[in-house]
């Protein structure tokens, strides 16, 4: 009876909640309820997705709206649907991982789950400058979710254990858990000190494990790193938010207090001259480039054109092999264009020609004509004026005709000038693309490969967009030490902070390894100032360890 009155209060429950989480989030962000980043162009195809329609970067916009879009966001933050989402998990069912690890719930257990893990997100959510503990968790849930602590501690456990919760900085309020009594710390070498290294160290470091931290760098970041010469800064890495719909950067921007502030579209382009590059032809040769990704899209999903020679095609290989095959096409119109003017110039001329004929045709007529008319005046027999009359109209009526035909002809004459006039002051273009195209195009090339950190003849024409579907949405966003003015104080989001998230973890820079020695399960050989037994004899054990793909 119990378990049915509480099946009842929670469906009832749920489908009141659900319509006013829905109606939050929709009016919150309807870009992040459609799982998808909004983009000012689209691939028209479906396999050259809209994510890759660029975006240039890097421009702070200064919007009004920006404090309502803030506002909402954190509205949605609040809901229990826009916790699941940016936790990147279902709002009403179990994800597959959650289906695993809990196998053991079925029917009203599983939906209690549901409910108690939006919940539990929620709370974290709330206040993630705070270890999110179990007991605050049961303390604070509602009921009729608080009727099973067991459950609520399990949950908790759970997100805790895979990073949906008390990630990033934050204070601890529990001190680390001790290994079971007998045993030591596992210990953990973590190779690189990158942002997924550093993040992992104190995942683990919170987890209860001994940690150290070997760099080959004499700096931490990895490829976040800012450029200060003077009073000036420029970051190398990361610099942009790629949206935060999902993204667990949002997380540390509220640990970190850090501002976010949107990036607009408009990004103009300047010549090497120093000019800027007319509106026009900058967005004439942005549409031709995502006219030639949609074509290489093409001829990779459509066409099935993905090896050549038994060899894997790049998609810098397919963007010139197109490029080549639009100059093919350049050319073929040129011909096209000089076949029609031929043809129309012969038919002029074969007018012409038949032009002339009728007028010779006429000159002689009218000797004919004039020479019937003085034997008509010498005729005196009836019979004579008969066959005079008869050959006088004869020629009357043929000269009309061969004068209606030279004025049609010349009537199509006239036609066809126009039309020759009209192609001659319209040529089609004799290249695909100028030398000043070219190069804006390159511009747009050096931007892709700058969004997949890699050339484009290293990407693969199948595959280099397939994480199209797994991206963050909303908008690109950037990060500020204060909101005005907003010229110096432009920094990379994790950079400026980067002490904060290295803070307290055991570090040794300027460590690099090479294949030789065996630490563990791991063989290496070490290059280092320091002597490796020195430096590595109290680690029992060594793994690689990188960011878990929820907080990457």
């Amino acid at each position: 009876v119990e378990n049915k009155e509480l099946e009842e209060k929670l469906k009832q429950d749920d489908s009141e909640s659900d319509q006013s989480e829905k109606s939050k989030i929709v009016s919150a962000s309807p870009s992040l309820v459609s799982g998808r980043r909004e983009s000012s162009s689209s691939r028209t195809t479906d396999s050259a997705k809209d994510i890759k329609k660029e975006e240039k970067p890097i421009i702070v916009e200064e919007n009004k709206n920006e404090d309502v879009e803030e506002i909402n966001y954190r509205e949605m933050l609040n809901s229990l649907e826009g916790a699941a989402f940016q936790s990147r998990l279902p709002f009403d069912k179990l994800s597959t991982l959650e289906a695993e690890c809990f196998s053991d719930l079925q029917g009203t257990s599983s939906f209690a789950f549901i409910q108690i893990r939006n919940r539990v997100l929620k709370m974290w959510f709330e206040d993630p400058k705070k270890q999110l503990t179990a007991e605050h968790s049961v303390q604070k849930m509602e009921s009729p979710y608080n009727t099973d602590p067991v459950l609520i501690v399990r949950v908790h456990a759970f997100l805790e254990r895979h990073g949906f919760i008390n990630y990033g900085i934050y204070e601890r309020l529990t001190p680390i858990p001790s290994p079971p009594k007998g045993k030591c710390r596992p210990k953990v070498i973590i190779i690189g000190a990158g942002v997924s290294g550093l993040a992992a160290a104190r995942q683990l470091q919170s987890f209860g494990c001994e940690v150290v931290i070997l760099e080959g760098r004499e700096r931490v970041g990895g490829r976040v790193v800012t450029y200060r010469k003077g009073p000036y800064v420029a970051d190398l890495g990361a610099m942009v938010v790629t949206g935060l719909g999902g993204n667990p950067v949002t997380t540390l921007s509220v640990q970190m207090n850090m501002e976010l502030h949107k990036i607009k579209q408009k990004c103009p382009l300047y010549e090497a001259t120093g000019n800027q590059v007319p509106k026009h032809k900058d967005e004439m040769v942005e549409r031709e480039f995502n006219r030639l990704l949609d074509a290489t899209s093409y001829l990779s999903h459509q066409v099935d054109f993905n090896y050549y020679n038994d060899t894997p095609v790049s998609l810098g290989q397919a963007l010139e092999w197109v490029i080549k095959l639009q100059q093919k096409n350049v050319k073929h119109k040129q011909i096209q264009h000089l076949k029609a003017l031929i043809t129309l110039q012969e038919k002029m001329k074969a007018n012409v020609i038949k032009m002339c004929d009728i007028q010779e045709l006429l000159k002689s007529m009218k000797a004919e004509k004039e020479a019937l008319l003085g034997e008509r005046e010498k005729s005196v027999t009836g019979e004579a004026n008969i066959l005079q009359e008869f050959n006088h109209r004869r020629l009357n009526r043929e000269m009309n005709q061969l004068c209606n035909e030279y004025e049609s002809l010349m009537a199509q004459n006239a036609t066809i000038e126009d039309k020759i006039t009209q192609l001659e002051s319209n040529p089609p273009s004799s290249v695909y693309l100028s030398v000043r195209d070219r190069q804006i195009l390159d511009w747009h090339f050096a931007n892709l490969e700058f969004a997949n950190a890699t050339p484009l003849a290293n990407l693969s024409l199948k595959h280099w967009d397939q994480d199209d579907d797994f991206e963050f949405t909303g908008n690109h966003l950037t990060g500020a030490k204060h909101r005005a003015p907003m010229s110096a104080h432009m920094y990379s989001l994790i950079s400026v902070n980067v002490s904060s998230i290295y803070g307290g973890l055991p570090l040794r820079l300027g460590v690099t390894y090479e294949k030789g020695v065996t630490l563990g399960n791991v063989t290496m050989s070490h290059r280092t100032r320091e002597r490796p037994a020195e430096c590595l004899a109290s680690l029992s054990h060594s793994t690689m360890i990188g960011l878990p793909r929820a907080q990457h």
